[in-house]
């Protein structure tokens, strides 16, 4: 098994062990973890990722270099190889930022939840972003280190987040006791993922409509 598949496995067994059962509350006495190395300065992190997105709109992700993308967002090339491994990682950690990070409905029911973080997926990947992250996935095929940098920066995120909805229906009688979480995550992106590879131009509103509602069925 690859490193990336092995994170990929690991990041998923930590969800699915945490909600079983959730914890409600952290000890008092529990302290944050120190990070590790130099800080990011927000204002050259968003200077580097708007950047990113003003030239996505022109140009291929392939025809981008971290050189250019320094020059335009106003930093060094020391700057992005700082916080960003390579040109995968900055590129997909852009498309994040127009709304992976948007927190959950908690209130919702497990249904409801999964419904909105699959709609918010798929609009997150029409048009141009649908066609980088195929090319970036494409591209991150070449290399374990680059394949790692693709799930790390995007991938990841939207995973763990549908498998703690997962667990959390499970735990709730809402969906089957027996469904394989892991492989019920897969099953749902990889659709959406491969509906992308085939060819559509792009995911439009009636496949956003559908595909949500055909996942929970998948689950129930």
């Amino acid at each position: 098994m690859s490193s990336a598949a092995n994170a990929r496995a690991s990041a998923l067994a930590d969800v699915i062990r945490d909600e079983q059962p959730k914890k409600t509350a952290k000890a008092k006495d529990e302290k944050p973890a120190r990070k590790v190395g130099r800080p990011r300065s927000e204002k050259s992190r968003k200077a580097i990722v708007n950047a990113v997105n003003r030239m996505l709109l022109h140009k291929q992700a392939s025809d981008l270099s971290i050189e250019a993308i320094a020059k335009k967002a106003g930093v060094g090339k020391t700057t992005i190889y700082r916080w960003w491994p390579d040109k995968i990682a900055l590129i997909l950690e852009a498309i994040n930022a127009n709304g992976a990070n948007v927190p959950q409905p908690v209130h919702k029911s497990a249904g409801e939840r999964l419904l909105w973080q699959l709609e918010r997926f798929l609009r997150l990947l029409r048009g141009r972003n649908g066609k980088v992250i195929i090319e970036m996935m494409a591209q991150a095929q070449a290399s374990p280190d680059a394949l790692g940098s693709y799930y790390e920066s995007f991938m990841l995120v939207h995973e763990e987040n549908l498998a703690e909805i997962i667990e959390t229906g499970k735990n709730a009688g809402a969906f089957r006791k027996d469904l394989d979480t892991a492989m019920a995550v897969d099953m749902i992106y990889g659709g959406i993922v491969y509906h992308l590879m085939s060819g559509s131009d792009e995911l439009d509103e009636d496949f956003i409509a559908r595909y949500p509602n055909e996942a929970l069925r998948l689950v129930r």
